[in-house]
């Protein structure tokens, strides 16, 4: 089921975009879909879209011991791109008060997980296919993970199963999909100056990436507002106190 604001679409309907995008060169149209795959593999890796998160069970920690499987914290069949949010209850065992556990690399907290450091966890790190907390829990906390999984594909990767696939991406993004995909097939095919076309529109011109953003042609990815950008532009702010300043004459 779509969430509110979400898509019921799939990778199909996505194909007729890519091939616009390389100038209606249907004797591509049977890679299409994978390259579609490609581009939603990358565009999901590294940003947050509602469609994929998630919220894990909760995970009660073993006193004395620093070091979970990360998959105790996803739900079944779950593996995730980036974790959001660690969050722990403090109040054992009433679990009624809430806070949130930091991520730190490995070594910032290496020293934490000594089985001599006890107390209440306030960090973790991820290692390999574990997570480490620190310090060492000195009692069965309760713990749950926030998450972005990895955007969903079919077992069988054949054409028309990957065309049949839904894609958990706001519609506004399509179009920066469709354009990944199509560059990702030029450049395969050699079509060196359609793909640095498709290239620029999607991240910029050199200077807008050698600038840091601050001059040049913006991207697509850079001009996108993601959701939850847009739902907290209709937050109250609280307003600062100015106070003039006093210049004794």
């Amino acid at each position: 089921m779509a969430i509110p604001g979400g898509t019921t679409r799939t990778i199909g309907d996505l194909v007729p975009g890519v091939i616009e995008a390389l100038q209606q060169r249907t004797d591509v149209s049977s890679l299409v879909p994978k390259y579609i795959r490609k581009a939603l593999i990358e565009l999901t890796e590294s940003t947050a879209f509602e469609e994929l998160r998630r919220t894990g069970p909760k995970v009660m920690l073993t006193p004395n011991v620093a070091i979970y499987p990360v998959s105790q914290f996803l739900n079944n069949g779950d593996d995730y791109n980036f974790p959001e949010v660690m969050t722990i209850f403090v109040d054992v065992p009433n679990n009624t008060v809430v806070d949130v556990v930091q991520y730190k690399n490995p070594q910032a907290i290496e020293r934490m997980i000594a089985p001599s450091t006890v107390g209440l966890p306030s960090r973790y790190t991820r290692f390999g296919p574990n997570f480490h907390f620190g310090p060492t829990p000195n009692a069965g906390y309760t713990v749950y993970l926030r998450y972005q999984v990895k955007h969903p594909f079919p077992a069988s990767l054949d054409e028309t199963s990957l065309k049949a696939q839904p894609i958990f991406i706001p519609d506004s993004w399509e179009e920066i999909v469709e354009y990944a995909a199509a560059e990702r097939i030029a450049v395969v095919k050699r079509w060196n100056d359609q793909a640095k076309t498709l290239h620029d529109l999607i991240f910029g011109d050199p200077e807008f990436a050698a600038s840091d953003g601050k001059k040049g042609r913006p991207g697509l990815i850079a001009a996108r507002t993601l959701q939850n950008e847009r739902d907290a532009k209709f937050n109250s702010r609280q307003l600062g106190i100015m106070t003039a300043r006093y210049n004794a004459r």
